[in-house]
């Protein structure tokens, strides 16, 4: 199966916000549920868990905020007027883009985890001591937990997951009405620099307030739509980021005193009831983020992993590599670099809060517009770099871990590619999306 598009120039080139790194993960401890589930929360968080999670110490898991220096820029390749092949250089081809057929694994039976984590413990005096990067020291703590609880997160969100179908059905509220509301959730939570799932969910638990209230035959109007919008960022503001924003700020700063304190309260009151106190339902991000982590993280690159240190220490498993890790570490090695992850994340975290512009899409589970998207970019990354990045060895993960059948996952992925190329004429006048993504895909100068 093939799909067609022309050209994409300068004007709508896929943009990536430039803050792609994941603080999300700070936790002091890592929460089990008594079930096969697990979570983790941070111990401040963890309220209203009473007998349902085993709590297990953790040091803080850390992410990399820096940015890689680069010597030459994709901006520089894309506009550099002095090139004799200028003309061509602007130009993303996207013409000979084919989905191959994917080949889907069988399902693997789910096994009991045991608990592993409960005496590991690491001096972060080594950190400072320059032994391994913050990034190396993340990987190490996911590669742990990924060992013992990948299957039962993965099979824990999927079962969880929602359609969340013609939420806008007998509401006054319009889809271009929904669709503004986003694009200005994109430059709120932008400026204040919230989480990347603080925008994700604000979306989620407006969509499924949306839907309960149709359930409940209690119709919205336009009117009720920027505060049904400032509260659901009140709220996912609460439940994903470190530092949440502040009642004064949402009211003074965001609302600009449109809003009171109290009506802002009481919805929030009333939300989170329509929700039955629900609030972080699993979305695009976080399927995005696991899936990557699954696919590229792996042994045969020794979960991008160079500190000796750690290896010898915490990841002995690694220099115990089959034949086939072997084989895949030859020929994937070097075309899953660190640098082409990161123009990979740039790219999905684009396409996902695109996706949220779409009605059509947003309606879909987050696990299969996750798989996707993750194929699109991928796409994408082969026309940037010129590389072939799509083999067997990525479909047959891709469909394993998303647990969806590859025809699905191409037809919905034609969905977003084309949504891509038509951004300035299916949602004109919604310039925050790019304006917030454009210049950070393009300032990229190392890419493979």
């Amino acid at each position: 199966m093939s799909t067609n598009f022309s050209y994409i120039n300068n004007e709508n080139i896929f943009p990536i916000r430039n803050n792609i790194s994941q603080n999300i993960i700070s936790s002091s401890f890592i929460y089990v549920k008594k079930t096969s589930a697990t979570k983790i929360l941070d111990s401040k968080t963890s309220r209203n868990q009473n007998n349902i999670y085993s709590k297990v110490p953790l040091k803080k898991i850390l992410y990399n905020n820096k940015i890689v220096k680069r010597d030459k820029s994709i901006k520089n390749r894309l506009y550099n007027k002095e090139s004799e092949n200028y003309k061509k250089e602007i130009v993303f081809s996207l013409s000979s883009i084919n989905f191959e057929p994917i080949k889907t694994l069988k399902k693997e039976e789910e096994n009991t985890i045991p608990l592993i984590l409960q005496n590991l413990q690491i001096n972060e005096k080594l950190l400072e001591e320059n032994k391994f990067t913050k990034e190396e020291y993340r990987q190490m703590f996911s590669k742990i937990i990924r060992d013992e609880y990948s299957n039962s997160i993965i099979n824990s969100l999927l079962s969880e997951e929602e359609e969340n179908k013609n939420f806008l059905i007998n509401h006054k509220i319009t889809e271009r009405m929904r669709v503004r509301m986003i694009d200005w959730m994109i430059e709120v939570l932008s400026n204040y620099n919230c989480n990347e799932l603080t925008y994700f969910e604000s979306v989620n638990i407006m969509d499924r307030y949306f839907k309960i209230c149709g359930n409940k035959n209690i119709i919205l109007q336009p009117n009720d739509l920027h505060l049904i919008g400032v509260t659901s960022m009140f709220i996912a503001s609460k439940y994903q980021d470190i530092s949440p924003l502040k009642l004064k700020i949402i009211q003074e700063k965001i609302a600009h005193k449109k809003l009171t304190c109290e009506e802002i309260k009481e919805k929030e009151e009333e939300i989170t009831k329509f929700l039955d106190y629900y609030i972080g339902k699993p979305n695009i991000w976080e399927f995005i983020n696991i899936f990557i982590e699954e696919i590229f993280y792996v042994k045969f690159n020794d979960y991008q992993i160079k500190s000796l240190f750690l290896i010898e220490n915490y990841c002995k498993d690694i220099k115990e590599k089959s034949e086939l890790d072997l084989k895949l570490s030859k020929t994937l090695k070097k075309l899953y670099t660190k640098n082409m992850l990161n123009l990979l994340k740039y790219i999905c975290i684009y396409l996902a809060k695109m996706n949220c512009h779409d009605y059509i899409l947003s309606q879909k589970k987050p696990s299969l517009l996750a798989a996707s998207t993750i194929l699109v970019a991928m796409k994408i990354c082969e026309q940037i770099n010129k590389e072939k990045y799509i083999n067997e060895y990525f479909n047959e993960k891709l469909c394993h871990i998303s647990q969806h059948n590859e025809n699905d996952i191409i037809i919905v992925a034609q969905n977003i590619l084309y949504n891509a190329q038509n951004f300035d004429i299916l949602f004109s006048d919604l310039e925050n999306l790019k304006k917030t993504h454009f210049n950070a895909i393009i300032e990229l100068k190392e890419t493979k």
